[in-house]
This record gives structure tokens, C-alpha cells and sequence, in this order.
């Protein structure tokens, strides 16, 4: 007999055992108890009611844990809130820098220094390409997402990223690529694949990279040595607005490996899944396909891709990059665009979900008011009674 399931029902019911019998990392071990309370009286909560007191509701509180499907829409909407309004109105390619699979077992032991070297190879090379005078001779600005997944939830280690098709000079012009491709792939690859080597080897000499159990360092410096032609970064022809790109970047912010929207059904001790069909398998891009792991390696697989814990999985660089430097204000004037650097306030749950269309979820079903967050109770009291709320309705209006 099969039943439809979603993530939380299948930690619920399957990682007590789990954690038993294998040994997990304490990110894992606080993945899963998250996603298993997520907005259950564990959590604490709050009522959302309307201000003219026609409708209550008791909310119990998102865990907010990054890999939560859950969790993932309102973090995705506020982040791209913050990002349209930042983006430059220039096209922006879109870039994929892909790890040879033979270098999984150094990312398993080593997730947040690997990463590092990741992020560091892909933006110093683009960095560098197109702050030379044959390709742009300009400062582009880069955001890069990392992604360690297939749509099977295998190891697939790989990073996406925007770049603009244009950037600043040293005198405060703006200047388009040279090249209709942004960067010639083969000469994008070749650097980007010695500066990784190169990282990664410095990386181990100070030990901030860690070899796998059974591995010598001849083994390492022979693998590099070994890793030729398996190099794989694509380079996508201009977006007219980098909006499209930034929202597929979003999608790997938050919700983690897989989605709830994917999961079919357990069964037989198995987990049915829908997946997107790969080039080799006949996809293209869109056709989807179902498949099945069992329980254990499903969930064993999306553990695999939890991230260390305040790790920061999308960055920017240039002109995107975070700090004050990135005179982002300065390429907005020279594109005569409006954008003056001031932090805008965030807009509230309730502004993203009226913004996005989901009066049921943020408006009054009576009148149509804006439900207001109110009497907050912390995690493993009980909710206020109706009562109360309406004794006290005043002290929201």
C-alpha cells in the first residue's frame, strides 16, 4: 500500500531509525529535527487575525532552515526583493562551472573549504578574463550560486553564475563585452581549471583541506595532474535582464535538494520522486520522469547536501559583491538608472504574499483587510484561547 507523503511525514516516521544506524554530522542531525517540527507546536507560534476582528487564525512558526521546503518561498521572495532592485538593467549571461565527479570524495570531507575554492576560481577567472582589454578590459558584476545536486539527488558538484554582458571602467564608463559569447569557452575553462588546481593545492598545504581516510597526497597531486579535459563550464547567451536568471538562483537559496511538489508516494520501503530528464536520457530541460530510491538512500542522499551550518551558498563578486567597494552605485549613474544604494525597508510576509496573490494565505477572508501578527507564545506552550484573542483584539487594530 502506498500513501502521498511529503518531507516532514518522511523524517518524521524514518530518521530515529536513521540516526541510529548511521553516523551524521550535527548540520544533518539539526536539518532533520527542524524540518520535522517545522510550524508544529515545538516551534512556538502566533495569531494572525484581522484588525476588525472577523477572522483568527493560529500560526505556528516556520523553522526557517534553508534546506526546509517549507520554508523556502518567503526567504526566496525576500531575497529577490532585495535583488531585482540591485540588479544593473544590462544583459547577463548565464554561466555553469561543473567539478569532475572524481573530486566528490575531497567535497564530502571538506564542504566549506572546498566551496571556498570553488567560489574563488570561478570569480577570479572571470574577473581577470574580462578585466583584460581582449574581452572587456572592465569590472563585470558576478553572482554565483552553489549547487551539489542532480535531480536524482546524486553528488553533482557544480556552480551557476550571472555575469553582466558589460562592465565598469577606472574612469566610470560603462563598456559592453567584446564578444557576443561574453568569454571563449575553451579559454574559460583552461583558466578557471588551473586556478582550481592551484587553490585547491594551496588550500592543502595549509591545511584548511583535509584528505579522505585511505588517500595520500601522492594520490591527490596525481588526480589533479590526471584532470585534463573533465572540465565542464557552459557559458548561455545574454539574458536582455538578469531578473529571468536571478529567480532560477533563487530556487537554490532555500528549499534544499528537493521540493514537496516532487515527492509522489512511499512504498515497498521506497520513495517515488518525480525528476527532470537528462540530455543523455532524451531531456530537454523540461520533459520529466519518475524513479524510486530506498527510504535509507533517499534520505541518506539529501542529508549529503545539507550545507555547514551559516554558510553562505550564494555570493557576489564585482560590481555585486557585498562590501562598500563594489561601486555598484557608480554603474547604476552610468546606466542612468535610479538606484542610489539606500537600503529599503523589507517589505513584511504579508506585503510578498498580497505582491504574489495569495489573498488566502495574508488577507481577511470576510473583508479583505491585511491580517496582522499578534500574541506570540513560545515554543511548547499552547495557543491563546479565542477568547483572549477577542478580549484583546484592541491592542492589534
Amino acid at each position: 500500500m502506498t500513501v502521498p507523503l511529503d518531507l516532514q511525514q518522511l523524517m518524521r516516521k524514518h530518521f530515529p531509525r536513521l540516526a541510529k544506524s548511521r553516523a551524521l554530522s550535527g548540520d544533518m542531525h539539526r536539518a532533520a529535527w527542524c524540518i520535522t517540527h517545522c510550524r508544529t507546536r515545538e516551534m512556538g507560534g502566533h495569531v494572525n487575525s484581522c484588525p476588525h476582528g472577523h477572522f483568527h487564525q493560529v500560526a505556528y512558526n516556520s523553522c526557517s532552515h534553508r534546506c526546509c521546503p517549507k520554508c523556502a518561498w518567503l526567504a526566496r521572495e525576500k531575497w529577490l526583493d532585495g535583488w531585482k532592485a540591485r540588479l544593473l538593467p544590462v544583459p547577463h549571461h548565464h554561466l555553469i562551472f561543473t567539478i569532475p565527479h572524481s573530486l566528490n570524495p575531497i567535497w564530502r570531507f571538506n564542504k566549506r573549504a572546498f566551496a571556498d575554492v570553488f567560489f574563488q576560481a570561478a570569480s577570479q577567472s572571470l574577473m581577470q578574463l574580462l578585466g583584460s582589454v581582449d574581452y572587456m578590459g572592465a569590472r563585470p558584476g558576478i553572482l554565483a550560486a552553489l549547487h551539489t545536486w542532480n535531480q536524482k539527488l546524486d553528488v553533482h558538484v557544480h556552480l551557476h553564475v550571472l555575469v553582466t554582458a558589460g562592465g565598469l571602467t577606472e574612469n566610470g564608463t560603462w563598456i559592453v563585452a567584446k564578444k557576443k559569447c561574453l568569454l571563449p569557452r575553451k579559454v574559460l575553462m583552461t583558466k578557471f581549471r588551473g586556478k582550481f588546481k592551484a587553490l585547491l593545492k594551496e588550500a592543502f598545504r595549509n591545511g584548511k583541506i583535509k584528505l579522505p581516510p585511505g588517500w595520500t597526497i601522492n594520490q591527490l597531486y596525481a588526480l589533479l595532474y590526471r584532470l585534463s579535459e573533465a572540465w565542464n563550464v557552459k557559458v548561455f547567451d545574454a539574458y536582455e535582464g538578469g531578473a529571468s536568471v536571478v529567480t532560477y538562483l533563487a530556487r537554490y537559496l532555500r528549499g534544499g535538494p528537493i521540493g514537496n511538489s516532487r515527492l509522489l508516494q512511499e512504498g515497498d520501503g521506497r520513495v517515488v520522486f518525480r525528476y527532470r530528464l537528462s540530455e543523455l536520457e532524451g531531456g530537454d530541460g523540461k520533459r520529466q520522469g519518475v524513479t524510486s530510491l530506498p527510504t535509507d538512500t533517499f534520505l541518506m542522499r539529501w542529508l549529503e547536501h545539507v550545507p555547514p551550518r551559516r554558510y553562505q551558498c550564494v555570493r557576489g563578486f564585482g560590481l555585486y559583491s557585498g562590501n562598500q567597494h563594489s561601486d555598484l552605485v557608480q554603474a547604476h549613474q552610468a546606466l542612468g538608472s535610479g538606484y542610489d544604494g539606500s537600503v529599503q525597508e523589507a517589505k513584511t510576509w504579508q506585503e510578498l504574499c498580497d505582491a504574489a496573490g495569495m489573498d488566502e494565505a495574508c488577507r481577511c477572508p470576510a473583508c479583505g483587510s491585511l491580517l496582522v501578527s499578534h500574541h506570540s507564545f513560545q515554543p511548547g506552550r499552547s495557543p491563546p484561547s479565542s477568547a483572549f484573542v477577542t478580549r484583546n483584539l484592541g491592542q492589534i487594530a
